[in-house]
C-alpha cells in the first residue's frame, strides 16, 4: 500500500492526469482487497471474517467504478477489455 501518489504530477500531460489518477486508485483498491481478504483468511472469528470479506467486496465495487470511468476516457483500454472479456463473442 502507498500513502502518497506514486507519480510526479509535474511530468504528466494534463490530458492524461485523470487517467493516471484512476489507475492509481485502482491499484490502491486492489491493495485493499488483498489486505482484507488476507486478514479474513487469518482470523478464526466468524464475525470479523464476515466484516472483512464484506469490506473487500466493497473495494471490488470501487475497482469496477473506476474501470468503468477509465474505459470511457481511454479508448485503447476499452478495446483491450472488450477483446479479452470472458463475455466476448467468438
Amino acid at each position: 500500500m502507498f500513502s502518497e501518489v506514486p507519480i510526479d504530477v509535474e511530468k504528466i500531460n494534463a490530458e492524461d492526469l485523470d487517467k493516471e489518477m484512476m489507475r492509481i486508485a485502482i491499484m490502491a483498491e486492489f491493495d485493499a482487497i488483498n489486505m482484507y481478504e488476507q486478514m479474513a483468511n487469518l482470523t478464526d472469528d466468524k464475525d470479523l471474517k464476515t466484516i472483512l470479506l464484506d469490506i473487500a467486496r466493497e473495494e471490488k465495487i470501487h475497482v469496477a467504478m473506476f474501470e468503468t470511468v477509465l474505459m470511457e476516457v481511454d479508448h485503447e483500454y476499452l478495446k483491450v477489455m472488450a477483446d479479452y472479456s470472458l463475455a466476448r463473442k467468438e
